[in-house]
């Protein structure tokens, strides 16, 4: 056989070669593709039809289950937040035992207390889903001076407005002046709902503090024209004695704390909210304290709740944002002076170990939301 004859021999051998392999190779690539494609798409859940979610199921294929943690206590100062430690008013668990996608609309309120809330679920054929019930508390739940109880209305329908679950359970509204501090004071940044600035009782506070600084002017963090910045801390310290000064006026006197009443008593404390501290001229220390802290936030400066071992105090930050903090040891009223305030709460500071020492940053807990409680009309009276 010629060299030619072999040359031409060997190319259509190795264009066969290439044309197997290309084929193998593009039906594997497409093997792939379509192994692939089943992976992603096989646990995706499809949205359930119309026609799924409306179609009826037998009562006896779903399952409820109405649960009151907490013993049905609420806590009005704790419901609007995210605390740490602390519990829906209720839940309502729903099992769906069918083979059929379930759509409910479940409800609730109580009455008098919150407004009504309205949460649509859908349930896959044999889920079962526990759904958090909060409602909002109405304006008057802030009035509430002593534990009463209240009944919570449940109810769940499915499309048409057919009525499927209905229950009503006791709860207990605790008064607005309780919180409930949590297992080792996890819910202790909520302190900052009892400061409370623009309460006329301490805006009458930080009004009659004027006359026991130079020329009347508590202006908080800001400086006159031309003054240095150093100057800052100075006037803070100032303005803080101040105040003190216009508390020592009132005659406050120290009590021991309020009782409180429901199954959390070691847990929970009644704080005496500023505008009745001021009015009974009678507090403890936490009690002072976020009156005083009121007073601090009120002219704009950025004030601390101290928390350690069976006390609390109060701090201002010299300068915004500064890590420097003048502290406050109020229970020295009514007779001791603000340097022996100071002296106090610096004892404090050193004797107790840091780990121990809980700091509620008043201008922090505003970030994430921790707001005044709203006043009530009664304190007007």
């Amino acid at each position: 056989m010629s060299l030619g004859r072999i040359s031409e021999h060997r190319a259509r051998v190795l264009a066969g070669l290439f044309g197997a392999t290309t084929l193998v190779l593009a039906v594997a690539l497409a093997a792939t593709w379509v192994y692939t494609y089943q992976l992603l798409t096989a646990n995706v859940k499809r949205p359930p039809s119309v026609s799924q979610l409306t179609a009826p199921i037998s009562p006896l294929q779903v399952r409820y289950q109405l649960d009151v943690p907490g013993r049905g206590e609420i806590y009005p100062a704790l419901v609007s937040g995210n605390p740490t430690d602390y519990w829906p008013v209720a839940i309502l668990t729903i099992a769906n035992l069918s083979d059929q996608h379930l759509l409910e609309t479940v409800t609730a309120e109580i009455p008098e207390v919150s407004q009504t809330t309205t949460q649509t679920v859908i349930l896959a054929p044999r889920e079962t889903r526990a759904v958090r019930i909060n409602p909002n508390l109405m304006p008057g739940a802030f009035e509430n001076i002593e534990m009463r109880e209240a009944n919570l209305e449940v109810r769940a329908s499915t499309p048409g407005n057919q009525s499927t679950f209905e229950e009503t359970h006791s709860v207990y509204l605790h008064p607005v002046a309780d919180i409930y501090w949590g297992k080792k004071f996890a819910n202790s940044q909520f302190i900052a709902r009892w400061v409370t600035p623009h309460d006329p009782a301490v805006v009458q506070l930080v009004s009659s503090a004027r006359k026991y600084v130079p020329r009347g002017r508590l202006a908080g963090y800001h400086l006159p024209a031309g003054d240095s910045t150093s100057r800052v801390a100075a006037q803070v310290q100032s303005e803080a004695r101040a105040v003190f000064d216009a508390m020592a006026n009132l005659g406050i006197s120290y009590v021991d704390s309020i009782s409180t009443l429901g199954n959390f008593t070691s847990a929970s404390e009644r704080v005496r909210l500023p505008w009745e501290t001021l009015h009974l001229e009678s507090a403890n220390c936490i009690d002072i304290s976020v009156a005083y802290a009121s007073a601090m936030e009120n002219l704009g400066m950025h004030p601390v709740i101290v928390i350690v071992p069976g006390h609390a105090f109060v701090g201002v930050r010299l300068a915004p944002g500064s890590p420097e903090i003048l502290y406050v040891d109020l229970t020295v009223l009514p007779d001791g002076t603000f340097e022996q305030a100071v002296a106090r709460a610096q004892q404090w500071m050193k004797k107790t170990p840091s780990a121990r020492v809980l700091m509620v940053d008043i201008a922090a807990a505003r970030a994430l939301g921790i707001y005044p409680i709203p006043e009530a009309p009664s304190q007007q009276s």
